[in-house]
């Protein structure tokens, strides 16, 4: 990741980047997939938890999906809008 992400942070998901529907609390990567989703055209999505298997929960478009965190970008706040 470029800058690194909290619950909360919008993120930047750059175009041809896989999204994954697994189950939460499994490692994507040992798990069967129930979809998975190429992004066509950049997105934004919310980090919706942290894994320890290099992998995020987001949600974007409505769904919650699972991203490799090198592939999503936490967008800074402006600094006149920090609290």
């Amino acid at each position: 990741m470029a800058l690194a992400c909290k619950v909360g942070d919008l993120v930047h998901i750059p175009q041809s980047v896989n999204l994954i529907d697994c189950p939460p609390t499994d490692d994507p990567q040992l798990t069967i997939p129930l979809r998975i989703k190429e992004t066509t055209a950049p997105e934004l999505g919310v980090v919706t938890g942290l894994s320890h298997y290099g992998y995020v929960r987001v949600f974007c478009n409505g769904t919650n999906w699972s991203v490799k965190d090198g592939n999503i970008y936490a967008l800074p706040i402006p600094e006149d809008r920090h609290d």
